[in-house]
């Protein structure tokens, strides 16, 4: 009789890999069984992204097996396609071509396209799968990567490992693949693999969002320091249990959310500014009766934009650091000017600094080092006839380390650095030029729970020092952090509510009422 298939898709045994001084995975094992969803949590640098990497073959291991699907490999051996075993994977760093169209982006991964109407074919089967994956998605053919939102390139990147190539998926390897996402595609996005997975492929994720593994997942692997830890199963799993395994203090209190005597929540929906500080930035719409809505942000004030992934966010937040002073040689800036969008004018007293949410495009300098990525937009106080003090740079580098708690020498290169801590050097670059504004594009993606907690509060100490702060999420609940909200919808902001009653649910409801439209694309959107 033949053999019957084994229970498990993949198995791990062994598996240690070393970089120079560091052990990055140290005698990982574990299992993924056939149609499961497993998920990998950890801290940044606890090893997640080597170990899938391992498993792919995109890296060679110094010892142990992988075994998928019966076929057992040494661990030390890279493999050159693993698509060809059925192995797909998104990397926590999207990977697109900037330059290319979706369709001959989608031709890259769909091998099946050949002919003379190849890009069609291409972007008819992507966009099966997009339209299942992410119904709305608003993704066009002939759009260039480089003008698509961080949140469609993950979604394409997520899209084309289900397209059924010369070999079905059947191992689907995904690092981070929700940071852009907001609640609305995510939950899609795990219907979808929901389905796949009773068609028998099997999935790893890892995130930091860990009611996302809890809600949506069968097991879920706890690492630390390279190492396996142990399992939870999710149906039992809490946020709390994961992080105690992962070896972190959980920091996090959520603020309660405001409710009256009879215990019902409270929803205001024109919550008024927290600070009886100066105008920092003012937003104007036309309203629904045809006069103008005036939006006020003041100093010291922490603002979150909220809303479903597309409507305007994004936009006005590029707004209001376009419409920002600029400093010069150090001193103070210039006075700003209005900036209009198709739904706002917007204007800004004082200057601004900008955390950009893509860091591998618009983030991080990857041929310098941590010190001088840190220290670039600073650079007007710290030179001196021309040239750079470079114990001023040092000093610099080194408060910012120990105020933020990033490990290593800053004369590291920044890419040594795991994809958390990279976001910490930005943060460190931002803060650090000292200015009236800071505006934050989802700054928190891909960071641990830990490292959120400590941004959290460094945020809040920078705004009761007089800093006003301006900070798009897809993560609703981390708005709860602010003092308001202001939810869009379709480019307009619908609501104003305070940071206490920004729940997922409050939020979600908000963006689904107003105006009615299409959601509206960053390119074309700004003059």
């Amino acid at each position: 009789m033949p053999e019957a298939p084994s229970p498990d898709t993949l198995i791990v045994q062994g598996v240690s890999k070393r970089f120079g001084s560091t052990l990055a995975v140290d005698d990982a094992s574990f299992t993924v069984g056939r149609g499961e969803l497993i998920g990998i949590a950890g801290h940044n640098g606890a090893g997640k992204s080597t170990i899938l990497k391992i498993v792919n073959g995109t890296i060679g291991a110094d010892s142990g097996t992988v075994t998928i699907d019966g076929i057992v490999r040494p661990a030390t051996d890279a493999v050159a396609h693993p698509e060809k075993l059925g192995v797909r994977t998104v990397y926590q760093e999207l990977s697109l071509c900037a330059s290319l169209r979706v369709d001959e982006t989608a031709a890259i991964f769909d091998h099946s396209a050949r002919g003379i109407r190849w890009r069609s074919a291409a972007w008819r089967n992507l966009r099966g799968v997009l339209d299942e994956m992410f119904p709305g998605h608003g993704i066009r053919p002939d759009a260039r990567i480089h003008e698509l939102s961080i949140a469609r390139r993950q979604m394409i990147e997520c899209a084309s490992t289900m397209i059924d190539s010369s070999v079905p998926p059947r191992l689907v390897i995904l690092d981070e693949p929700t940071s852009s996402l907001d609640a609305s595609s995510t939950a899609g996005f795990y219907d979808y693999l929901q389905r796949k997975a009773a068609e028998g492929v099997s999935v790893i994720i890892t995130t930091h969002r860990l009611q996302e593994m809890i809600d949506h997942l069968s097991r879920i692997y706890v690492m630390r320091d390279g190492r396996v830890l142990g399992e939870q199963p999710a149906a039992t799993a809490t946020k709390d249990s994961i992080v105690a395994a992962m070896g972190l203090a959980s920091h996090e209190e959520p603020r309660p959310a405001a409710a009256t005597a009879g215990g019902d929540l409270v929803t205001t929906t024109e919550a008024a500014p927290v600070t009886d500080g100066s105008v920092v930035v003012r937003l104007e719409q036309e309203s629904t009766d045809g006069g103008t809505e005036v939006f006020e942000i003041r100093q010291g004030e922490i603002i979150g934009f909220a809303g479903l992934e597309g409507h305007g966010q994004l936009v006005a937040l590029d707004a209001v650091y376009r419409a920002a002073g600029r400093r010069s040689s150090g001193r103070r800036p210039a006075a700003g000017h209005t900036r209009r969008t198709p739904h706002h004018a917007i204007s800004v007293t004082g200057d601004a600094a900008y955390v950009s949410g893509d860091r591998g495009v618009r983030g991080i300098l990857p041929l310098w080092s941590v010190e001088t990525n840190i220290s670039f937009s600073s650079l007007g106080r710290l030179t001196s006839g021309g040239l750079i003090r470079a114990r001023a740079e040092r000093d610099l580098a080194r408060e910012w380390y120990g105020r933020l708690g990033i490990k290593g020498s800053p004369t590291d290169p920044i890419t040594s650095l795991s994809g958390g801590t990279q976001q910490k050097a930005l943060m460190a670059r931002a803060m650090a030029v000292g200015s009236d504004l800071l505006l934050l594009e989802d700054p928190t993606r891909g960071v641990d729970q830990a490292t959120k907690s400590e941004v959290y509060d460094l945020l809040r100490q920078q705004a009761d020092e007089g800093q006003t702060i301006v900070w798009y999420s897809t993560e609703n609940e981390e708005l709860r952090n602010c003092d308001r909200v202001f939810v869009f919808r379709v480019g307009t902001i619908v609501a104003t509510i305070t940071g206490a009653e920004a729940t997922e649910d409050t939020v979600i409801a908000l963006s689904f009422g107003g105006r009615d439209g299409e959601p509206i694309d960053m390119d074309g959107a700004l003059r």
